[in-house]
């Protein structure tokens, strides 16, 4: 099985428009993907609003899947969160598509080099549950299209 990438790019700033900037995101789609509550992005709406650290905002100007293109998911809009550990700096993030019939389901990881063999639905919940309670987090974007 080929490994599939997601390239999500970001509309540049107003008079930067031919400038394109860019994230690539590895696919962990599986075959049962991880559904991401609605609820959990009512969340972090109001965690914005609280927390000057987490930020919504509209961005991303497409997303170009490449490898192998036979698994075929026909997304309606996606999201990127992607945040910083007050810790060590390290960054991380999700790509998140919705599915007309599935819900809001977890495609890909952020940097793509990173190991997923090992993650499973209940760990990245998890981990998307210490994002919205947690004060260990620098930075956390939610990016929409």
């Amino acid at each position: 099985m080929s490994a599939i990438f997601y390239k999500v790019i970001f509309k540049g700033t107003k008079g930067d428009e031919n400038k394109s900037l860019s994230l690539t995101f590895k696919s962990i789609i599986s075959d049962k993907p991880i559904n991401i509550p609605s609820q959990y992005f009512s969340s972090l709406k109001i965690l914005t609003q609280k927390r000057k650290n987490v930020i919504n905002f509209q961005n991303i100007r497409e997303v170009i899947k490449s490898g192998d293109v036979t698994i075929n998911y026909n997304f309606n809009y996606y999201i990127v969160i992607l945040y910083t550990y007050l810790s060590d700096g390290k960054k991380e993030g999700f790509l998140i598509g919705n599915v007309k019939k599935l819900g809001d389901v977890l495609i890909g990881i952020w940097p793509f080099n990173q190991q997923y063999t090992q993650l499973t639905s209940e760990m990245i919940l998890e981990k998307l549950d210490v994002l919205i309670c947690s004060e260990n987090f620098r930075n956390i974007s939610v990016i929409y299209s």
